[in-house]
């Protein structure tokens, strides 16, 4: 019998479109590895203490490397450029032995945004999470994995330790040299941990006493203490994680303790598992979640988490991946896993507590504007409105229908003046006499061409206005249908949508009137256009900016869920970013 060829059912392009992809995956440890060479060399320091993009001739320097090692110097960085890690640009240099003014080109090499966070005098800097993550501990477990599966150790067994003959924590207290890079590379992801408390500083509100579960050298209590002063945290880890040195020295409100989570957990207002509970099984994790729980007070009490929540369905390409890969590492090192919002709510409700809340905390989806601007902070309101209308009866949504028929009403309104005003613009200029152009008031060229491109550069304002205030209009009438729908699941994601394009495309539109402001009066010269476009940009940038902390809507919770009679609550909160 003969055995199909793979060349019969692919077509060749599509071959090689399957090879590339493959060998992409079978060699993408080579690029893991040249980000830690790149660490390890320090080239991220090198090139920001340069102040400038650095040669290849002076990088090779200033890492005093042999010079005939220069052309792998730029085998390395032209893979690190094309990962994204470094940019390339050209400069133009003068060797020593040229004439003055003799100047060659030559390649050179800037930071992006991911190599700045591995600068060692900078906050956040994750160049030790590098070295740890792709230590040969945690690495040569993934060589084991398929013997893992075909092994019949149990789920209660990892591929760390068939590898080592010990679980991920003893392995720490047995080897001071991985336990301090793991330490360092958990304290430098919780760096991360400033722009937590900015967003959701609500969260501790209200709080006298906090513990930091699993809080390893305390670099996450000391930034909530210095962003919180009237807070007393307390920092739990084994004993052998504890730090003694001056460095990390207790302060007046931050102390610490050495002990086991799963024995007992100091009592406080609120507990913080920060990254804790992904590294546990779901059942470790309800023997964790009760002991919070019995730490808290009934009344009032907060278990804090930040961790990952997988949603292939909303979240993007690159974060969703950041997520799955986390979850294998938490299957091969610790026999933990990442969840989504449903296996979140089934542990939570299981270990006894009544209600918890999800506060995503980066990356607002529909705030594609920074809160700096109008249009991110009217958005953000917006998304609120939408939220909370999206969640009360059918019945009682008429005010809701009447703030979006007065939306379609206004860009309707909007549109006809912009059709009405380019008809009047074309029936002035089909109707005036040459002299009009050659008046004193007029200034500059008026020749027919010249009247012509002034006179099509006004029409394109007003059709653009018209087209926007069109599709702002399509928009509100689809969210009318979308919040109207009766008896139906519709996702609020697909209303807010509907909303906010709506308005974007309303601004927009204005945007266009305004501008057809310096269209009109560039017929009567280049002078008044000048000034009015002066006015214009200053005025619109003095409107356009937002100086107000965006405001964290919250609505009165409906009717919890009760497991038990607890009544404390499980906060949550989500950090988008692995």
């Amino acid at each position: 019998m003969d055995v199909p060829k793979i060349m019969d059912v692919l077509q060749g392009s599509e071959l090689f479109k399957a090879q590339s992809h493959l060998y992409k995956h079978i060699f993408n440890y080579i690029s893991s590895m040249s980000l830690k060479c790149a660490v390890q060399l320090g080239i991220p320091d090198i090139i920001h203490n340069h102040g400038q993009p650095i040669t290849l001739s002076d990088l090779v320097s200033a890492l005093e490397i042999h010079p005939p090692k220069t052309s792998f110097v730029r085998r390395l960085m032209c893979l690190l450029v094309h990962s994204g890690f470094f940019s390339e640009t050209r400069l133009a240099v003068r060797h020593t032995n040229q004439q003055d003014g003799d100047q060659e080109e030559e390649e050179a090499y800037d930071l992006t945004p991911s190599s700045r966070l591995l600068l060692k005098d900078k906050l956040p800097c994750l160049s030790p999470f590098v070295l740890s993550m792709l230590d040969p501990a945690l690495v040569t477990p993934w060589h084991l994995l398929g013997d893992w599966f075909r092994g019949n150790r149990g789920s209660s067994s990892t591929p760390f330790e068939i590898a080592h003959n010990m679980n991920l924590w003893e392995y720490a207290d047995q080897n001071p040299e991985f336990n301090n890079l793991f330490n360092e590379a958990m304290a430098s992801d919780s760096g991360m941990m400033n722009l937590v408390i900015r967003d959701c500083k609500p969260v501790f509100e209200g709080l006298a006493t906090l513990v930091d579960v699993g809080g390893g050298t305390g670099e996450v209590g000391r930034i909530i203490t210095e962003s919180i002063p009237y807070l007393k945290c307390t920092v739990l880890d084994l004993p052998h994680v504890v730090p003694n040195s001056p460095a990390v020295a207790e302060t007046e409100n931050l102390k610490f303790i050495g002990g086991d989570m799963f024995q007992s957990i100091p009592p406080a207002d609120a507990v913080l598992l920060k990254l804790i509970l992904h590294g546990w099984s779901d059942e470790k994790c309800l023997e964790i979640l009760k002991k919070c729980r019995g730490a808290i007070p009934s009344d009032g009490g907060k278990v804090i988490i930040i961790d990952a929540v997988i949603n292939r369905n909303k979240d993007e390409h690159q974060a969703t991946e950041a997520k799955l890969f986390s979850d294998m590492l938490m299957m091969a090192v610790a026999s933990g896993r990442e969840r989504s919002e449903k296996d979140w709510e089934k542990l939570f409700l299981e270990a006894g507590f009544r209600s918890y809340k999800i506060t995503p905390i980066f990356g607002l989806k529909f705030l594609n504007q920074p809160h700096t601007t109008v249009f991110g902070f009217e958005n953000n309101d917006k998304k609120a409105w939408v939220e909370r209308i999206m969640q009360v009866d059918k019945r009682e949504v008429g005010t809701a229908l009447s703030v979006i028929q007065s939306n379609t009403s206004a860009a309707t309104f909007l549109g006809s003046v912009s059709l009405t005003l380019c008809s009047l613009t074309g029936a002035w200029i089909g109707g005036s006499s040459d002299n009009v152009f050659r008046s004193q008031l007029i200034y500059g060229d008026t020749s027919p061409p010249t009247i012509s491109i002034k006179y099509i550069s006004l029409l394109t304002c007003f059709l653009l206005a018209f087209s926007c205030f069109v599709q702002s209009a399509r928009h509100f009438v689809h969210a009318n249908y979308l919040i109207s729908t009766p008896y139906s699941n519709i996702p609020v994601e697909h209303v807010e949508v509907a909303v906010i394009r709506g308005s974007n495309f309303w601004s927009l539109g204005l945007r266009a009137l305004y501008f057809a402001i310096n269209m009109l009066l560039w017929f009567f010269g280049p002078i008044p256009m000048f000034i009015s476009s002066i006015v214009m940009v200053t005025l619109l940038h003095y409107m356009d900016i937002n100086t107000r902390p965006i405001h964290r809507h919250q609505y009165p919770e409906s009717k919890p869920k009760r497991v038990g009679v607890q009544s404390s609550e499980a906060t949550m909160t989500i950090q988008i970013a692995p």
